[in-house]
């Protein structure tokens, strides 16, 4: 089939002149047809070329703004909402498009909350259809035409939906095309003259006009054209009434966003069918005129106008096509191709390139944008295919695997790196991400250089233009300080829980605000003597054993100044317990936020072991003072029973020397009596240091009371009455009979007196009682006591009393309430109660009477020693040889003329040095020792040891002013073999020495 287009350009024109030259009326007419047909239809094809490019610009700058806030949708200070770091990177962006009017981030409910261009007012997006589209369909999505509340501009809005990390929709991306900048863009195109356009919004309403542009913008198409162009193909061209009234030939595209059944916009263009035919109109006027002159002129120019003005032109098109399609945008052809259309193709030509150059650098600056973005991003970026090998990953990335460079990992599989226990999960979560499922997961893995690191990796796919997932886009952070904080924290929670738990101390943590307690451990239940649950419940404010004891005001300054206080109060739990406690107060801030802390121990037990400590050091100090003076009382009677002994002594030699009828009888009896009553008075003086002379029997304490009642009765008042209560089956006791009634005597004595002149209750009562350490305690000088089985007795009254101030003096000697002295007194009581290992008990109070109790150990039944046999008449005098010692030159003279007065022969020392040595001499000639205790350089005890090295069946009998009983525990098992006390009258001495006599011949 014939085309003529097909044809050479030469030919085409040589063709034009042959039909030219056919007669001259019907050539015209047919050319002037042809040729404004030929303009009809260029001027079609120019429209609707002119609306493509149009179409094609604007379908660059959809792409342009999808990648824009693709990437930005990656970004994780937009994941975080980091408004601060992203509205200074959504500035940066609209500098570098100045095609935009406004980039907006808002949140799945239509707020906006990042924005480029700063807001007056909050914004609300979510009635717009940019908003709707997008959070509906998940993909890009476009708007309407608006005037900017932000930019007060009028505006074209397109939306990318923002998903968080489980793939659900969380905002909107919106870029706002500024409509103003259509007019300047579309007006640098260079369109034909008369020619313009119109752009339209899905609804028909103008956003751009080539001509009159601010008249048209925001105004609705006319209806009727608009749905013809609704209802008709993607793109067309018809000739039709154009905005202003006039015929045009106006061509339009339809623009379509992936996914949107409704075009978002669509582009006319159109010319004036007036001046696309004005050419041709003019050439059939003045064509039959020039017909015959330039007829023959036309022939030989064909050839030279189809060479140089459209052949070579052609051919420069043709040369900067193929070098623009090889990738050189900086071709320019326009001032090479100039006028006709071939001059506008070549100006369209050149902003062609112009606009392909500013893409190439516009995507240059975004790939830039984007490259530091991810390099310098502190997280790890990476892609992976569909079997773990790596393709991309940012510096960030490659520090995390120990990686010197992307080269050294690029390729290689990076399941290997994840440690096995998660590398099945790994793997998982990659074919999810390659099923389009994006996916979470926190992992551990080895470096290449060995070390170890905790990562915490978000996968998301990745695709390519025409949405193939071509890789999988992971997010990653290094949580390795993270994971060992966190594993710190949970170990100090754990050792507080546990100090909470096993803590002795009550402690407590309340608000500082409310005054709510928000802790408690169990301690401080126990303390309180409540539960847990119950305390957990209180206020601090509120309790009101706070506010008694002044606590509550202690803690009200510990939150005001922040200083640690430590009180101790006495007060009355919310669960009614008594409780001594030490609180120390101190403030915590947590949070910037004030809270009391209270920790509490309760003294209750130190405060009455301070108290039992006071009473025992009173104690200890009386002790102290009685054995100070009891020490001084048995020193005086010692050395006072030594005189006395030299008295005694002397005064019965003299008497059995002179005859009964001398007149010195009398006088040397007198002595002897008075004598005997300083002995008596020493021997008060030992009893009050517990040293005195006891007579040791197994006794019934309640047998001894019922021989004194008839006495005790006539010795107190008259109005007084006696009251005994004896307890039956008491154990025994070994004591001195004697001392025990002196010492019931004066307690009873003592009551009958605080009674006085009213009538009054005198109580005797009997027991016994097993006396532990704590109740040993409480008792009066029980430095020496044994815990065990104790015999009391004790005497009462109703009388006077005493105060405390008396009671602190009633043991010392010479103490009394009387108006004269009574001697030793309770002195001598105490020493005597002392002597038997006992102790007592004092209880009185001024008005209210007072009680004496007396302990003394019970003698076990079981070790009753048997009744002694009575020994014959003692002889008048002995045989042997006795060695005497003692360091009083008098003691030794005296003892001298005794024993040899009985018969006997003497060897005498003045000391335990000169006695040992004296028995090393002759032992065999000494059948007796009678040894002082106290000596000075040598003292009795050592030199008995040292006699018993010498001769172990030596006969020792040891003398001394101290008690029988208190020697005998001494020296028990040492073998003495008697005792004898200071002072001795002749006829004692006789007696022990015949009893020594006599056992050693009842010996085998």
């Amino acid at each position: 089939m014939f085309r003529p287009s097909s044809l050479s350009i030469r030919f085409l024109l040589l063709l034009i002149v042959f039909v030219v030259a056919l007669p001259a009326a019907g050539v015209i007419l047919y050319s002037g047809i042809e040729f404004r047909n030929a303009m009809l239809v260029e001027a079609r094809h120019e429209t609707l070329q002119l609306s493509e490019r149009i179409a094609a610009e604007q379908r660059n700058l959809v792409v342009a703004a999808e990648q824009l806030m693709t990437s930005l949708a990656q970004l994780p200070e937009v994941g975080d909402r980091d408004k601060a770091k992203v509205e200074p990177i959504l500035r940066e962006l609209l500098k570098l498009n100045p095609m935009y009017g406004n980039i907006t981030i808002s949140d799945a409910r239509g707020r906006v909350w990042a924005t480029a261009v700063p807001m007056n007012q909050p914004l609300d997006v979510s009635a717009r259809r940019f908003f709707m589209a997008a959070m509906a369909s998940g993909r890009l999505s476009s708007g309407e035409y608006i005037v900017s509340r932000i930019i007060t501009k009028p505006i074209f809005n397109l939306g990318y939906p923002l998903k968080d990390k489980g793939g659900r929709g969380a905002g909107v991306i919106g870029v706002s095309i500024n409509i103003g900048n259509y007019q300047h863009l579309l007006q640098q195109m260079n369109l034909p003259p008369g020619a313009t356009f119109v752009i339209l919004d899905h609804k028909g309403i103008i956003l751009a006009r080539g001509m009159d542009h601010e008249r048209y913008v925001g105004k609705p198409y006319p209806p009727a054209p608009f749905r013809k162009i609704q209802q008709g193909p993607e793109s067309g061209t018809e000739i039709r009434a154009g905005l202003q009234g006039d015929r045009r030939i106006i061509s339009y595209w339809k623009l379509r966003l992936p996914g949107e059944a409704t075009p978002y916009m669509y582009v006319t263009a159109g010319i004036p069918v007036d001046t696309a035919t004005r050419q041709a109109s003019r050439a059939l006027t003045y064509g039959i005129g020039l017909l015959s002159s330039v007829l023959l002129l036309a022939c030989g120019c064909a050839i030279l106008i189809g060479k140089r003005c459209i052949g070579d032109r052609i051919r420069v098109l043709e040369d900067a096509s193929e070098r623009l399609a090889g990738g050189d945008t900086e071709v320019r052809i326009a001032t090479l191709v100039v006028g006709g259309e071939l001059g506008s193709l070549a100006r369209t030509f050149d902003a062609m390139a112009e606009q392909l150059r500013a893409r190439e650098d516009a995507l240059a600056r975004s790939e830039a944008f984007l490259n530091t973005i991810i390099q310098t991003e502190p997280e790890c970026v990476k892609l992976l295919d569909h079997e773990g090998r790596l393709q991309m990953m940012n510096s960030a990335g490659l520090g995390m695997i120990q990686a010197d460079s992307l080269a050294q990992v690029q390729g290689e599989c990076m399941y290997s790196l994840v440690t096995p226990e998660y590398r099945e999960a790994f793997i998982e979560l990659t074919r999810n991400v390659f099923a389009g499922t994006p996916g979470n997961l926190v992992f551990e893995a080895t470096g290449l250089k060995g070390g170890r690191v905790w990562l915490d990796t978000h996968a998301v796919p990745f695709r390519n233009d025409r949405g193939e997932i071509v890789a999988l886009l992971g997010i990653t952070r290094d949580i390795t300080e993270h994971r060992k904080i966190e594993e710190e924290r949970r170990e100090n929670l754990l050792l507080f829980e546990s100090l909470m738990r096993y803590s002795p101390m009550g402690i407590r943590i309340f608000d500082g605000e409310s005054g709510q307690c928000i802790l408690l451990n169990q301690a401080t239940a126990d303390i309180a003597g409540g539960d847990v649950e119950a305390m957990q419940a209180q206020n601090f404010r509120e309790l009101p054993s706070w506010r008694e004891s002044g606590l509550l005001e202690v803690a009200e300054q510990v939150l005001a100044d922040g200083a640690a206080r430590v009180r101790e109060v006495d007060l009355r739990t919310s669960f009614g317990k008594d409780v001594a406690m030490s609180y120390s107060l101190s403030r915590l801030l947590i949070k910037e936020k004030r809270h009391l802390l209270v920790v509490g121990r309760d003294v209750s037990d130190e405060r009455r072991l301070g108290q039992e400590k006071k009473q025992m050091e009173a104690q200890i100090l009386h002790v102290q003072k009685l054995e100070s003076l009891g020490v001084l009382a048995g020193g005086i009677a010692h050395d006072f029973n030594n005189i006395l002994m030299a008295i005694m002594g002397n005064a019965e030699l003299a008497l059995l020397r002179l005859p009964q009828e001398s007149p010195l009888r009398t006088h040397l009896e007198n002595i002897e009596k008075s004598s005997r009553r300083a002995a008596d008075l020493a021997q008060q003086m030992l009893a009050y240091s517990g040293k005195g002379s006891f007579v040791i029997e197994v006794l019934d304490v309640n047998a001894i009371i019922r021989e004194m009642s008839h006495m005790l009765e006539v010795s107190i008042s008259k109005k007084a009455q006696m009251r005994l209560e004896l307890a039956p089956e008491l154990p025994p006791l070994e004591v001195d009979a004697t001392q025990i009634r002196q010492v019931i005597m004066n307690l009873v004595i003592n009551a009958s007196e605080a009674i006085g002149d009213r009538d009054g209750v005198i109580s005797i009562r009997t027991g016994s009682r097993e006396l532990a350490g704590a109740d040993l305690s409480r008792l009066w000088l029980n430095d020496r006591l044994q815990e065990g089985v104790y015999v009391f007795f004790e005497v009462a009254d109703d009388g006077c009393g005493m105060d405390e101030e008396t009671l602190a003096k009633i043991f010392d000697p010479f103490f009394t309430t009387k108006f004269t002295g009574r001697g030793l007194g309770m002195a001598a009581v105490l020493g005597i109660v002392r002597g038997h290992r006992g102790t007592i008990e004092v209880h009185s109070a001024p008005g209210r009477g007072s009680l004496f109790r007396v302990f003394l150990p019970a003698y076990p039944a079981k070790t009753r020693p048997p009744e002694g046999q009575e020994l014959g008449p003692v002889p008048a005098c002995g045989s042997g040889t006795v060695l005497l010692v003692d360091d009083e030159e008098a003691i030794r003279s005296l003892g001298r003329e005794m024993l040899e007065s009985l018969g006997y022969s003497v060897l005498t020392a003045e000391d335990g040095f000169a006695a040992v040595e004296l028995f090393r001499q002759r032992k065999d000639e000494v059948d007796c020792v009678i040894l002082d205790l106290t000596m000075p350089h040598l003292d009795g005890e050592q030199a008995l040891q040292l006699l018993r090295s010498l001769d172990p069946q030596v006969q020792v009998i040891l003398s001394s002013g101290f008690s029988e009983q208190e020697i005998t525990e001494r020296f028990t098992g040492r073998g003495l073999a008697g005792f004898i006390q200071k002072p001795y009258r002749l006829v004692d001495l006789s007696l022990k020495l015949q009893r020594i006599r006599t056992k050693e011949r009842r010996a085998p």
